[in-house]
């Protein structure tokens, strides 16, 4: 049976319509009851509706049993969030004690001193295993001007899953799971292998080479810029190494032939495509006539379910594997998106002791770990920051590919493929609207960059980010293991 009777054209007629926050397809989770528990001291906790949160609502009681703090979870949606958090930031008003915290927040948040550094409780406190943090989770996540604000929860890299049936009908070789066996794996073999799997017949259904990410001005950011920085992409002159040079450098050489491979992807992708955003896609493989595709590694389980977080198993259930993510060029190097959510702590909790409590322990090993043993609608959390999180045996049986997506974390730098700049969500406006605007047809890709350029140059301008004149830090990698070794030894 065939799923393309619609044409492309009358879908390309709807994109104006897309456009939704990070969140947007995760509401049902937003509804989900608060979890409360009768102690002396209770801590207001806010978090987001991304499947961690279903996973630590599961277990909080836990928590409580072992220290006697008693937890209230209130799960709002993205802009609901962040809307209550930036309102209870500037009322200075004592809304929570523990936030949830996206990565793109933490250098607003950290330099209007509306949360507090972790060093102090870090450093105090011996159990806390910062070492046992993947550094590259940390770094993108949780680090700002050498320190550290928040712990990681749920951190997302980016790899591939494809259907092994198809792979087998079209006579093609497994794909590489590990880097090591990835040898001269590149993006243009993936565009050869979905060019030859495109419109194949399986089982009676027409397959689609791939699915894309399409609706603006968020959704497709996230998922087209995996590509572009794997083209070796960078927004701005200098960041963030020092010294800090906000120059935009979107419109490059680089970032044009991205963005000319990323209308391929959506020739090859469901015409609807354009108006996804994050759940629409993992969902479309789910239901079967997908044969490829790149998106973040939640969904390396969240596609074992029909629908988002259904608990109806789906028909690719013992029918796709994972692989590690191309690079532009035969051997050459690669930058995988690393993002998520993270824990923080408002400078206004009035229960810090507390609230640091909650936070070591749900972004702990133990914690970590009995989240990902939830079984609701499947065992549905492996967005694991730790080392030995990604080492135990019990976690590895439950989800077999984790050791792909390690490899996909070690090589993640949320500081390059979204840079978390002070007004990133201003140019990730703009981004996103024009890359839409590219695969509509309506521009060229040299048109969109062009124009995504001159509005980058007037919002950082506009905005006295150019010239920089505000003190920089070489906020690399190595300075934050210096950081996590730092205050591992005292």
């Amino acid at each position: 049976m065939s799923k393309k009777s619609l044409s492309r054209r009358d879908f390309l007629r709807m994109s104006g319509a897309a456009g939704a926050a990070v969140a947007g397809g995760l509401t049902p989770l937003a509804n989900l009851p608060r979890v409360a528990a009768q102690s002396d001291t209770t801590i207001n906790v806010l978090t987001v509706g991304d499947p961690w949160d279903l996973a630590l609502q599961n277990v909080v009681d836990q928590f409580t049993e072992m220290t006697g703090i008693g937890v209230n979870i209130e799960s709002l949606g993205y802009t609901a969030l962040q809307a209550r958090l930036v309102n209870a930031f500037l009322t200075q008003s004592a809304d929570a004690d523990v936030i949830a915290v996206d990565q793109m927040w933490i250098s607003q948040y950290a330099d209007n001193g509306w949360i507090r550094s972790l060093d102090e409780f870090i450093s105090a406190d011996s159990d806390s295993a910062i070492d046992d943090f993947v550094p590259e989770c940390l770094y993108s996540l949780s680090t700002w001007r050498n320190h550290v604000w928040t712990l990681p929860i749920a951190s997302y890299g980016q790899g591939i899953m494809y259907r092994t049936d198809l792979f087998e009908a079209a006579g093609l070789d497994p794909l590489p799971s590990s880097v090591a066996d990835a040898g001269d794996w590149t993006w243009e073999d993936y565009f050869g292998i979905l060019d030859q799997i495109n419109g194949m017949d399986l089982d009676g259904t027409s397959m689609y080479g791939t699915t894309v990410i399409g609706a603006q001005p968020v959704p497709v950011v996230h998922m087209y810029t995996q590509l572009s920085a794997s083209y070796g992409t960078r927004w701005f002159t200098q960041f963030p190494e020092a010294p800090w040079d906000f120059s935009p450098t979107i419109n490059s050489e680089s970032n044009v032939a991205a963005l000319h491979d990323w209308n391929r992807l959506y020739g090859w992708s469901p015409p609807e495509s354009i108006n996804y955003l994050w759940f629409d896609a993992g969902t479309r493989f789910s239901q079967g006539d997908i044969g490829m595709f790149y998106h973040w590694t939640p969904y390396f389980y969240l596609v074992n379910n029909e629908g988002y977080l259904t608990g109806t198993p789906s028909p690719v259930v013992d029918k796709f594997e994972t692989a590690v993510l191309p690079t532009q060029t035969a051997g050459g190097d690669q930058v995988v998106s690393l993002g998520g959510w993270s824990l923080g702590m408002p400078s206004t909790s009035a229960n810090q002791d507390a609230a640091w409590q909650f936070i070591k322990w749900a972004t702990g090993s133990d914690g970590q770990k009995a989240m990902g043993q939830v079984n609701v609608a499947g065992y549905q959390f492996a967005d694991f920051s730790r080392k030995s999180n990604y080492d135990d045996a019990d976690l590895n049986a439950l989800y077999p590919f984790l050791g792909t997506q390690l490899e996909m974390m070690k090589l993640g730098d949320g500081k390059v493929v979204r840079p978390p700049a002070p007004i990133y969500t201003s140019l990730e406006g703009v981004y996103g609207l024009q890359i839409n605007q590219a695969m509509t047809g309506a521009v060229t890709p040299e048109q969109a960059l062009e124009t995504t350029q001159t509005l980058f140059q007037n919002i950082l301008s506009g905005n006295q980010m150019i010239p920089y004149n505000v003190e920089s830090f070489d906020d690399t990698l190595d300075n934050t293991k210096a950081l996590i070794a730092s205050l591992s030894s005292m």
